[in-house]
């Protein structure tokens, strides 16, 4: 079975720039290290970076937004403010 973990970073349009140098166990404690808008996360699985896959993009998607586990569907008006605004 494939190591997992994760870690905040972001671009400056050329380079990716690592914004926390510990290795995240869970996608969700990754995203507590966002601090503002355009930094995302990635993973490294086996010492490799990687995009996130379809289902990490969801519960990506979840814990910055929160709202239902859709995330096609846009959350009620009010419902919970992006942290983003």
């Amino acid at each position: 079975m494939a190591t997992t973990y994760h870690c905040a970073e972001c671009t400056d349009g050329v380079n990716s720039l690592r914004l926390c140098s510990h290795a995240h166990g869970t996608l969700v404690s990754a995203v507590a290290c966002i601090s503002s808008a355009g930094e995302y996360i990635v993973a490294q699985e086996d010492g490799v970076f990687r995009a996130l896959t379809d289902a990490e993009q969801v519960e990506y998607k979840y814990a910055i937004y929160g709202g239902a586990i859709d995330c096609s569907i846009a959350p009620i008006e009010g419902y919970r403010k992006k942290r983003f605004a």
